[in-house]
């Protein structure tokens, strides 16, 4: 699918070409009324020179202009690649019943591609939540990422259940239940 919103570097660059020309243009026609009036002119070497500037600035736009076509061609080259508006979304809280080393797999909930799960330690959390993709790293402080009350986190997965949690504390030691609150949207 073309790009409607196509940058403006084209035109840009053609219009920095057009500008070369007509200023090499322009000097031709003051050097011939220069001539012509015995006034200071440009040589014809200077000429020679301005010309080829003016040649190979425009080989090079036109260059550039296919590398700039080559790279839009690219999936998330050129123009940037967003994923589709989401039209609902999906969001729950996830408690840790029990202490570290015992973990929490996160419940199966699909998650778009290019699209983010969302995971936030609940604001009520007396201690941390760890988070990792493993029963045995999120059961160690050691290989889990420690989510801190009220922090959130974004992880590109495919499925909510390939994140486990554990919590650092657990009842009786708080008076509530300790976890996370996930969310992800969806198309």
């Amino acid at each position: 699918m073309a790009n409607q919103n196509r940058p403006a570097r084209p035109r840009f660059f053609i219009g920095a070409a057009a500008a070369i020309v007509a200023a090499v243009e322009g000097a031709l026609l003051l050097s011939r009324k220069a001539l012509a009036a015995n006034v200071v002119g440009l040589t014809q070497e200077v000429m020679d020179l301005l010309i080829g500037i003016a040649q190979g600035v425009g080989s090079t736009l036109e260059k550039l202009e296919d590398i700039l076509t080559a790279i839009e061609g690219i999936p998330g080259g050129g123009a940037a690649v967003h994923p589709p508006n989401a039209t609902s979304m999906d969001a729950m809280f996830v408690g840790c019943a029990f202490a570290q080393p015992k973990a929490i797999r996160l419940p199966s909930i699909q998650v778009p591609n290019g699209f983010e799960l969302q995971i936030k330690g609940a604001p009520n959390n007396w201690g941390l939540v760890y988070v990792a993709r493993s029963e045995p790293k999120a059961g160690s402080p050691l290989n889990s990422w420690p989510l801190l009350p009220n922090e959130a986190i974004g992880y590109k997965v495919k499925n909510a259940q390939e994140i486990w949690v554990a919590a650092q504390l657990a009842p009786p030691a708080v008076p509530v239940q300790e976890g996370v609150y996930i969310t992800v949207e969806q198309v």
